[in-house]
């Protein structure tokens, strides 16, 4: 490990402003806040000889507050960080596709290769950029994964209800 690029982050970070270290586990988040700090605070694994990887140290989030009067949070690793639901986020950053959709022949247009799609006619014209659009496409994918996980949680909870219920109602003169 190097320290190169630690004073430019040092630089970036301003006084009062609250910034959270996320990513993977044992990718060196604690390894990166000892170095900001100056000092081994946070305990760091050594990194293991058969993968070549970083070891899982972290397992609560903690808040540290720099020279600069910077604050930086420490969080445990994550295996995957995903989408809530923020449409309104989603409209804010493709304000251009958005705008351009409310000219789509059918209102369910998921902009892929519907006929009478306006956003596929602009980007073949030119008007939508090409990566805009890959990425527009890749967040709807995962907005309606997290919905359907969220589904899923309430199904399963429903169901889970029920038979608790059921059970007790079952058992009602054993209690």
């Amino acid at each position: 490990m190097t320290l190169t690029g630690l004073d430019q982050i040092l630089d970036f970070i301003q006084k009062g402003k609250t910034y959270c270290v996320v990513g993977s586990s044992g990718v060196g988040k604690s390894t990166l806040i000892n170095n900001l700090l100056k000092k081994n605070v946070l305990k760091t694994g050594q990194i293991s000889l058969s993968t070549n990887k970083g070891r899982h140290t972290t397992d609560h989030r903690e808040l540290f507050v720099l020279e600069n009067g910077g604050i930086i949070i420490d969080t445990p690793g994550m295996k995957e960080l995903g989408m809530t639901d923020n449409t309104a986020g989603i409209e804010t950053t493709f304000q251009e596709i958005y705008n351009i959709s409310s000219n789509c022949k059918f209102p369910d247009c998921k902009h892929i290769n519907e006929t009478g799609c306006a956003v596929i006619d602009a980007l073949n014209n030119g008007t939508i950029d090409k990566d805009s659009h890959d990425n527009y496409q890749k967040i709807q994918k995962e907005q309606e994964r997290f919905q359907t996980t969220v589904s899923e949680k309430r199904k399963k909870d429903k169901v889970f209800g029920k038979m608790i219920k059921n059970y007790y109602k079952d058992n009602k003169n054993k209690f």
